[in-house]
Parts: structure tokens; C-alpha cells; sequence
């Protein structure tokens, strides 16, 4: 009995034992689940590039620099006063700074117009530009293959480009070394066929007051026929524009060229009056707006041809310098004959 009653016992104390241990085990987990959960972990960032190393001092950002001028008259057929060109400026510093001192506001306004040869007394008079007219300039000359350059000094167009016809008619016009007082065109003497373009032919105000007092070697080349060769115009990476004008026509190259040709130089700041006879390399045939053009001028010449317009990497020839390009088909050839001549030489209509 005695042992009956000990396995009676231990029964009970087991199942006792067993609801102890299921009962703290039941509120633990109801506690547990009572407790507020952890926040989940945030997903790691996506991996980024490394951060661009601090730029050095002195380095400037931004796209390589352009000829582009704001405030000019962007029209050539409009043409300014000296007054005014002086009153607008550009905003900008001075391209070559050694002119700065040189070239004062007062030398620059007292530059004259171009009077010789005539250019005054014939002023306001028309003049036609044909093939018949040309052939007569040129003479027994013998002309390169393909189309002419020719370029009138002293005489514009109300328009800024005339596209090719038999003729255009053209007012002389005294050249005043600011405004696009000249005309240069394309001559096709298969077709007889010429077009126009607003032009410059003699140089800037900046170039005649510091040539004169020998800052630098300003010119303007004397009428004539010669062969120019195709080219690039200058090379301004010293002057921190990184380009040099493509498309252009030189007076020596390469491929060969006019040799050194004849042309004035200014013995006065006052203008190309009494100037003095002298030679040249380096007169060639570009756009108007190039990285040297400074603040007051409306064209950039030292003694080169320039037609209206401008060339950029960024935006391509543009203007009636484009149009010049196209029409006178120059890539590919190995010279191209130009004719410079006074308007004066032309007869009056």
C-alpha cells in the first residue's frame, strides 16, 4: 500500500511540476509578444561614384572662349558713328592689352575716313560690278581654275548679301576704318555670275593709331591680281582662344601663294593720308569677327580682307562669311585668284 501510495505521489508532484513549467512558459511568451519589435534596418545607399577632385587654382570652368562680342551692331549694312562706337564699347578688356594705353578714346575718334583716291569726291555715285566690268580690270591676266574672288574698296551694298546675278550696282563709299564700307563677291567667269558680300578691305581704327606709333605692323594693300591659297587664319591659343579660323584664303601658305605684295602703311594715327609704301606676307582673306577684335572696332583687320560675319567652334561659320564660303567653293583647290580694286577704278553710272 505503501507503495502504492508512492507512485500515487510522484505522479501527482510530476504533473504539478509539468503545469508549473507550461504555465511560466505561456507568460513568457505572452510578454515577449507584448514587447514593441526592433525598427527594421534601412537598406544601405547604392554605391556612388567618387566625388571630382577639387579643381586646381587658378582654372576656370565653363566652355573655351568666343569671339562673339555683345553690343555690336550685328548688321554691317547699318552703319555707326565713331561717337557712338566709342559710347557702346563692348564691356570687355582690351584683347591685346598693350594697346590699352595706346589706343585712347581721343587717337581713335581722330582717324579719317579714307579720302585718296578720290573716294570723297566720288561718294554717294553708283558703280556696277559685272563680268565685263571685271574682265576689263583683270586684263590679259590668266585666272586659277574655278571661281574668282574680287574686292571693291570703297563701295557697299544696302544689302548684306546679294546672291549670284549678271550684275550688282554698289554706292561709293569713302572707307572710315569702323564701318563695312567695302564689298567683296564671288566672280564665276564660266557663267558670268556674281555675288556680294558686305566687307572690309583696309584696316581697323586700332590698327592704323597703333601701328603709327609702333605698337604693332598695321597695313592696306594696294589694288592688284594675285593667287591666294586656301588655309587656316592665325593661331589665337596664345591669346587663350583655342581655335584658329578655318575656311580662310591666305596671301602665302603651304600650297604656295602671292609672295609679298605691296601695300601703305600709316605714318600717322590720324589715317592711311601721306602714308608710306612698304610690303607684306600676310594679308589674307577672313571673317570679319575674329578673338582680336577690340572693344571699340566692328571688324578685326590689321590689313586683311574680311568679309561680315564670324567663325566659332561651337557655332560654324556664320553670316555672309557662310554664305562667301559656299559660293566660292574653295576646299580642294590649290590657289584662288583675287582681285582687289579702288572704286574709283570703275566707271560711274
Amino acid at each position: 500500500m505503501n507503495r502504492r501510495w508512492m507512485i500515487l505521489g510522484g505522479t501527482g508532484l510530476g504533473l504539478a511540476t509539468g503545469f508549473g513549467i507550461w504555465t511560466w512558459f505561456s507568460r513568457r511568451t505572452a510578454a515577449l509578444e507584448e514587447m514593441p519589435k526592433p525598427e527594421p534596418m534601412p537598406a544601405a545607399p547604392p554605391p556612388t561614384s567618387a566625388p571630382p577632385p577639387p579643381k586646381a587654382e587658378g582654372v576656370k570652368a565653363g566652355p573655351p572662349k568666343s569671339s562673339i562680342r555683345e553690343g555690336l551692331i550685328k548688321d554691317p549694312t547699318v552703319r555707326e558713328s565713331p561717337e557712338d562706337a566709342i559710347a557702346r564699347g563692348t564691356g570687355l578688356v582690351w584683347r591685346k592689352p598693350q594697346l590699352a594705353e595706346v589706343v585712347t578714346p581721343d587717337k581713335w575718334l581722330a582717324v579719317r575716313p579714307l579720302s585718296e583716291p578720290g573716294f570723297a569726291a566720288r561718294a554717294g555715285t553708283g558703280v556696277d560690278v559685272t563680268d565685263a566690268v571685271l574682265r576689263e580690270v583683270v586684263g590679259d591676266r590668266e585666272l586659277a581654275p574655278g571661281p574668282v574672288v574680287f574686292a571693291i574698296r570703297g563701295a557697299a551694298s544696302d544689302r548684306q548679301i546679294n546672291p549670284f546675278a549678271s550684275g550688282h550696282r554698289l554706292t561709293v563709299v569713302p572707307p572710315d576704318h569702323l564701318n563695312f564700307c567695302c564689298t567683296i563677291g564671288i566672280w564665276d567667269p564660266e557663267t558670268k555670275q556674281l555675288s556680294t558680300y558686305a566687307a572690309s578691305t583696309v584696316p581697323n581704327r586700332t590698327a592704323i593709331v597703333s601701328s603709327a606709333l609702333g605698337v604693332q605692323a598695321a597695313n592696306m594693300l594696294l589694288p592688284g591680281v594675285f593667287d591666294y591659297v586656301p588655309g587656316s587664319h592665325s593661331n589665337y591659343k596664345k591669346y587663350g582662344f583655342p581655335f584658329s579660323i578655318i575656311g580662310a584664303l591666305r596671301q602665302n601658305g603651304a600650297g604656295g601663294g602671292a609672295g609679298a605684295l605691296k601695300v601703305l602703311r600709316a605714318t600717322t594715327p590720324t589715317g592711311m593720308q601721306g602714308a608710306s609704301v612698304s610690303t607684306t606676307t600676310d594679308d589674307n582673306i577672313h571673317c570679319a569677327e575674329t578673338p582680336l577684335l577690340e572693344p571699340y572696332d566692328r571688324f578685326s583687320s590689321e590689313g586683311c580682307l574680311v568679309v561680315a560675319g564670324r567663325y566659332t567652334p561651337q557655332e560654324g561659320h556664320t553670316g555672309p562669311w557662310a554664305r562667301f564660303l559656299k559660293d566660292g567653293k574653295f576646299k580642294g583647290r590649290a590657289k584662288v585668284t583675287v582681285i582687289l580694286a579702288n572704286s574709283t577704278q570703275l566707271p560711274v553710272v
